[in-house]
């Protein structure tokens, strides 16, 4: 046991090599590395899956078992993988090769990350479909008139003449109009009619995969040029690009919420997203999801925060860089939760209609109940093009962010595909690119939402996070040793008073929970 260390004795050929090369990129500034790991956990996640897991499993109640989740699971496995990744600074698979008997992790990581980029950039696509739609005179999803709308359709912008109408007349005779397609007999909003027949051309099941969507394929060769260029020059250049993909998104979530908060019935969302429902934490199942949720969030497992971490300084403070990830990750998700609940809580109160029956999760709260809201606004077009945005910048961070963890694990575990030329990483990166791109399009066709569900479901999220986490701490608290990687970290910032119980986070709370949780989902 004492043979594992740090010392290059202990280390591969393969990192050798590579202290032959020229000296690894570190972040310019602290910032750097802050915002770029902060952006990558805010995302798609916070804006679609919080304010409903939220809303669904005990309003504010779901606060408990989503912070316990941060203090128990995130903060210790956060600072297990910044601190190897900054200790060793090689990379991913350089990383875990301190453990050689756990070097399996880097590829497990390495899996997820490959099937996120084929992944991510598709919601990517659908988001800057709706960005560029918002700009239209008359919102496509807001009216039945147009060449993809079928019968039953229930136009957004009939239901608000319709309102109008009612609110003129003697409202004590005239009900206000209750809108739920749920209970009309083939019936479907116009939202829905234009994310099923516009944007997906959904087919009638995964065997049906048809024709690619011509819009959706220039879509997503558009998010693929962009991130191209916003990561080829390396950390130091993507940093730059962060500064703004981080910092605009909140702003503009920040806009979102005092304008839905100022809406009527906005106070109906807000309440029952935070109205405690204590009995809810009774469910075994509030505390797996808290649980997913923030391991999915912070990107846990995947080897991200890993690779991240080795373009830090030796010296650099992870520990309050991280309390500042933490942190900054809760806040998003509820400001997020604020923006779409007192929005959705407007639409319900116009439309006579519960909470239930507006709240969706997933790409239903984005691409159907949020534009449905919105449109009730006035200057719709604004304020979709607004939720778009923000949503398109959010998802670039976590892109950026996927994208150099993958060049970056073949570049450092491949010598030559590093030294063969002085642009191989940007040879690299335009290969894979590429190939990300012919990868993707699968997910292009009139089936293509089928595969993108499963590779979401059962490739990127659930089980194989809290696995690959357990898997982490028995790697570093029990086979490497915690105490010895606890040195490690003294020599880079010092003694610090939270070592005996991160210790023990390590070694019993954190794996044994990560393991309950692999076994709760993989059964269900």
């Amino acid at each position: 046991m004492e043979s594992i260390s740090y010392s290059s004795e202990s280390t591969s050929s393969m990192e050798k090599n590579m202290s032959q090369d020229k000296p690894r990129q570190t972040w310019s500034k602290r910032w750097d590395f802050i915002l770029s790991s902060a952006g990558m956990c805010i995302g798609l996640g916070n804006i679609w899956r919080f304010p409903y897991l939220c809303f669904k499993y005990g309003g504010g109640a779901f606060l408990l078992p989503y912070w316990l989740s941060v203090l128990i699971l995130a903060i210790p496995l956060l600072i297990l993988e910044v601190s190897l990744g900054q200790s060793v600074r090689k990379g991913l698979m350089a990383s875990w090769s301190t453990v050689p008997l756990f070097k399996g992790i880097a590829f497990a990581g390495s899996v997820l990350i490959f099937h996120s980029n084929f992944c991510y950039p598709v919601i990517l696509a659908w988001v800057l479909k709706y960005l560029i739609s918002s700009f239209n005179a008359r919102l496509p999803w807001a009216t039945c008139d147009n060449a993809w709308n079928r019968d039953g359709c229930k136009g957004i912008l009939d239901e608000i003449s319709n309102l109008s109408n009612a609110s003129t007349l003697n409202t004590s005779t005239v009900p206000r109009i209750a809108w739920n397609h749920t209970n009309e007999t083939n019936t479907m909003s116009s939202a829905e009619q234009f994310w099923n027949y516009e944007v997906l051309g959904i087919s009638s099941g995964v065997e049906t995969i048809g024709n690619l969507r011509v819009d959706l394929v220039l879509y997503l060769g558009v998010v693929w040029v962009l991130g191209y260029f916003a990561t080829f020059k390396g950390i130091k250049w993507s940093a730059k690009v962060v500064y703004f993909t981080a910092t605009v998104p909140i702003v503009l979530i920040l806009v979102v919420v005092v304008r839905g908060a100022t809406l009527e019935g906005a106070s109906l969302g807000i309440y029952q997203y935070l109205t405690p429902n204590a009995t809810m934490l009774k469910n075994p199942e509030v505390w797996i999801s808290a649980a997913t949720q923030v391991l999915y969030s912070c990107c846990l497992g995947t080897g991200s925060l890993i690779t991240l971490g080795s373009y830090n300084k030796y010296h650099q403070n992870l520990l309050t860089d991280i309390l500042m990830i933490v942190v900054s990750n809760g806040l998003a998700s509820f400001l997020c939760g604020f923006a779409v609940f007192s929005t959705l809580g407007s639409m319900a109160h116009l439309q006579n209609r519960t909470m239930d029956e507006v709240a969706q999760s997933g790409p239903g709260l984005v691409f159907i109940a949020y534009p449905q809201a919105l449109t009730f606004l006035p200057l719709p077009q604004f304020w979709n093009a607004m939720f778009f945005l923000t949503i398109l910048l959010l998802g670039f961070d976590s892109q950026f962010v996927y994208v150099e963890s993958f060049c970056a694990f073949f570049l450092d575990y491949i010598r030559p595909l590093r030294t063969f030329h002085k642009y191989s990483r940007q040879i690299f990166l335009a290969f894979s690119s590429v190939g990300f791109y012919l990868g993707g399009l699968i997910f292009m066709t009139e089936g293509g939402v089928y595969v993108f569900e499963m590779f979401n479901t059962y490739g990127i999220a659930g089980w194989s996070l809290f696995f690959i986490s357990a898997c982490e701490c028995i790697a570093i608290g029990w086979v490497y040793g915690a105490d010895r990687h606890w040195d490690e970290i003294n020599r880079m910032i010092g003694p610090s008073k939270i070592r005996p119980l991160i210790i023990f986070m390590w070694k019993y709370v954190t794996p044994i929970l990560c393991l309950v949780s692999t076994t709760e989902i993989y059964l269900h």
